[in-house]
């Protein structure tokens, strides 16, 4: 047996893919891995599509209701986004074949070109298409970092859009100046210990009694969190190895997170994010 690397669920050695997390695997050996190659032929297309619907089942358990996976999966065809779809992986299968008329690629470059392009469809189809079936309503405004590079984005404004705080019954703060100053030294006593010259982008108040001494903050380099009766963590966005949803909570690289289930989902997005636009 093998061991995901990104969230470090048991696996088969000839698996290709985290049944938990979606995440390519890497072979044993890195030079079989290296010279891996995959050879196109008439069934691309559908291994591509059906690793879309690996994904789509994946999605629905970390961001939704595990039990309704066949309702999205039906979802695809009876909304017509079958089409959208099936026009994607075609262009993508032409580019391949452009890129490679060898008929031939490095097997992990194509899994993470197919991943590469398959998340951001299926974040549109969960937003445009399921929004009926979703117990978690995803922010639009998240569709429009899709396909963008690190540098070609307002990280504060990315923030702001996946978290969409302004619709959560939780106290959040980004105008440090307008925060009551016992909250804001709270804060810093309790959880949020920033490093010199660290810009703080926000600061939510988890706390029963509003005290800020307990809660999160995101900064330009790491998440610090505080949960009731736990010690204070810190996660640097460098440092972001596993991301996932057990039950009502999160573990970020292992440790317990939780706010609500709408900010706990919309922050395993913005994480995922934040990892893959770092790689």
């Amino acid at each position: 047996m093998i061991n995901c690397p990104n969230c470090n669920t048991e696996l088969p050695p000839e698996a290709r893919f985290c049944w938990n997390c979606g995440a390519p695997q890497v072979s044993a050996s890195f030079v079989e891995q290296e010279e891996a190659t995959i050879t196109f032929d008439d069934t691309l297309e559908k291994e591509i599509v059906d690793r879309f619907f690996k994904l789509l089942q994946i999605g629905v358990e970390q961001e939704q209701d595990a039990s309704m996976d066949k309702l999205y999966a039906e979802r695809v065809y009876a909304s017509g986004f079958r089409e959208i779809l099936h026009r994607r992986v075609t262009q993508l299968v032409e580019s391949f074949h452009a890129d490679y008329p060898a008929g031939k690629m490095p097997t992990q470059r194509f899994e993470q070109e197919v991943e590469a392009v398959l998340m951001p469809i299926l974040d549109y189809f969960f937003i445009q298409y399921c929004q009926d079936l979703n117990q978690i309503q995803l922010p639009e405004a998240i569709l429009k970092y899709s396909e963008v590079s690190f540098s070609e984005i307002d990280f504060f404004q990315m923030v702001l859009d996946y978290l969409a705080l302004e619709q959560e019954k939780e106290p959040f703060y980004t105008d440090f100046l307008k925060m009551p100053i016992e909250k804001l030294k709270n804060a810093g006593k309790m959880f949020l210990f920033p490093e010199k010259n660290e810009r703080i982008l926000l600061i939510c108040d988890l706390s029963l009694l509003g005290s800020c001494k307990e809660g999160f903050a995101l900064t330009e380099a790491a998440l610090y969190w505080k949960a009731y009766l736990q010690k204070p963590k810190i996660v640097a966005f460098q440092q972001l190895q596993s991301i996932k949803r057990e039950k009502d909570w999160l573990l970020i690289n292992g440790e317990f997170f939780s706010a609500n289930a709408s900010i706990n989902v919309k922050l395993l997005k913005l994480l995922k994010k934040i990892k893959a636009l770092s790689q």
